[in-house]
């Protein structure tokens, strides 16, 4: 049973490469990543910030839930990309 178990875990790929969808991260790209998330988070912080005095306010809300979550993650993204940028300018 256990060698059935290895061969259908070596199938799908794992502990091995066949099966990456994504390549490994370096570790500035690491790092670039965790700083893109630190002003993805701010930028969830500051949008539900307005949102909430807004609708304290107004008595509706500025921007959509689906808003804010993708601008959350748009910084995220964004902030990496410029930070990888910089990294291979250099």
């Amino acid at each position: 049973m256990k060698s059935v178990l290895n061969n259908w875990a070596i199938s799908r790929g794992e502990g091995s490469d066949v099966m990456r969808f994504f390549k490994s991260m370096n570790e500035d790209e690491s790092h670039n990543w965790k700083k893109g998330v630190f002003f993805g988070f701010y930028a969830y912080m500051l949008i539900t910030a307005i949102n909430y005095f807004y609708y304290s306010v107004m008595g509706s809300a500025l921007f959509s839930p689906g808003y804010i979550f993708l601008s959350g993650i748009a910084v995220a993204f964004l902030f990496e990309f410029i930070f990888n940028l910089k990294r291979k300018k250099i």
